[in-house]
């Protein structure tokens, strides 16, 4: 143990801070966010992919999923706007993502919503 030298860890490697970076800004441009950093755009599918097992464009249209989704679920905004503001093409293509991701299309999250707002409902956890 005592041969061991520490070497010092930056906060993130290059992969979690895209992955953070895409989690917070769904429309980022992976070929300037390489060209920051001073990697080749050509190693970040391979070394994103390495880490979290799918690619960054796979990653971010998780995210982008992910976000609508739980717009969906926490406020009453216009499905069209949830879609706008997650950076969707439109409101059937948040749709087809939102049933990738949970197995259920918006509209019945939005009924699960109104269930769960009601008194004693609060374990209903699953769109049915």
């Amino acid at each position: 143990m005592e041969q061991f030298v520490p070497v010092a860890v930056s906060a993130f490697d290059w992969q979690d801070l895209l992955a953070s970076d895409l989690t917070r800004d769904t429309a980022l441009q992976l070929g300037e966010w390489a060209q920051r950093q001073g990697l080749a755009q050509e190693t970040l599918p391979r070394g994103f992919s390495r880490v979290f097992g799918i690619t960054p464009s796979a990653f971010r249209a998780q995210a982008r999923a992910q976000l609508a989704w739980l717009r969906i679920a926490h406020t009453t905004a216009p499905l069209v706007q949830i879609a706008d503001e997650a950076g969707f093409a439109d409101q059937s293509h948040m749709t087809r993502a939102i049933v990738e991701l949970t197995g259920s299309s918006p509209r019945c999250w939005r009924q699960v919503k109104c269930i769960q707002d009601q008194p004693g409902d609060a374990h209903v956890k699953r769109c049915t």
